[in-house]
């Protein structure tokens, strides 16, 4: 029975880059290759190094979905160091590296996913945002999914530069960085019409959902999990975005009449008004105790306290 199993470095080339696709980009750059040479020969093909996010989930999208808009925690599964948490004061070091996975993926033209969190931006050394950014912006213009996340120092050039470059992004994380604001996002919102998930985790300005509502009133997803959002913009949003299908508000401690919340909303262009009762469902409860409610097409609401 033994001699009849091929070894795993026998496997076809197809086969592996179907597996190292789907591991870390950790594993893909540091472990798969010592492996064997058939290892080391395959997971040197582009396809492999397209995204930084595993690709682990039921299907492409869904790992995408959850990578950028539904993982809490940037130090999960989907976002894993490379660096092993050694941080550099060298601003090179993340560009290197940052050029060594775009001619890896080919020179960028099929790199679809990218995070910064917090591996190629400098740690107490000369900002390296700008460079990082350009990088992107003139070599992957077909990214489809860009997380800031812990990017600070970027100027609002070289993220205007992205947007003007990458038109095809889908999904954007701006947690825990300076940039979600109303220039940026009337820009991100100009160039980039296929925008359908947003994620913010950290600190959110007064009424700063009239101008999410008024670029983007096709949202489909969006994550504002441990912000400061309040019930006003919480209304706001889930009045104006129509298209809505998840909305995380968990850990919003400012969140103060949210559990109820009674919406009017015309549909069909007909005058006629439908009353939609909204409830806020807690992540630890089973599927079968969470009230999940429908705009229209199906939204997802989460909250715990």
């Amino acid at each position: 029975m033994m001699k009849h199993q091929r070894p795993w470095d026998a496997l076809p080339s197809s086969a592996l880059l179907n597996i190292f696709y789907r591991t870390s980009i950790k594993d893909r750059s540091r472990n798969i290759p010592l492996v064997c040479k058939s290892w080391a020969h395959a997971s040197g093909h582009p396809h492999c190094w397209v995204s930084m996010i595993a690709d682990n989930y039921y299907s492409e999208s869904e790992s995408f979905e959850v990578a950028f808009l539904k993982d809490y925690y940037p130090y999960a599964a989907s976002f894993v160091d490379p660096f092993d948490g050694r941080r550099s004061d060298d601003p090179r070091r993340g560009i290197v590296c940052l050029q060594a996975l775009i001619g890896r993926a080919g020179g960028g033209f099929a790199v679809n996913s990218l995070y910064f969190f917090p591996f190629l931006t400098s740690f107490d050394g000369p900002p390296n945002d700008d460079a990082l950014l350009r990088l992107i912006a003139n070599h992957c213009p077909n990214l489809k999914h860009l997380s800031f996340h812990g990017s600070y120092h970027a100027s609002e050039e070289a993220i205007f530069d992205i947007f003007r470059s990458c038109r095809e992004l889908e999904l954007i994380d701006f947690s825990n960085s300076p940039y979600f604001n109303p220039s940026i996002l009337q820009e991100l919102s100009c160039c980039c019409p296929k925008i359908r998930g947003i994620r913010r985790k950290g600190d959110l300005e007064p009424n700063f959902a009239y101008d999410l509502t008024k670029w983007f009133p096709r949202l489909r997803l969006l994550n504002l999990s441990y912000s400061t959002i309040v019930d006003i913009d919480l209304f706001t949003i889930v009045t104006n975005c129509k298209e809505l299908q998840y909305l995380d508000v968990t850990g919003c401690q400012q969140l103060i009449r949210y559990m109820h919340i009674s919406l009017v909303r015309q549909f069909g262009g007909k005058g006629t008004l439908a009353h939609r009762e909204r409830h806020f469902t807690n992540r630890n409860q089973s599927s079968e105790q969470m009230g999940k409610s429908t705009i229209g097409e199906r939204l997802t609401l989460y909250h715990t306290g």
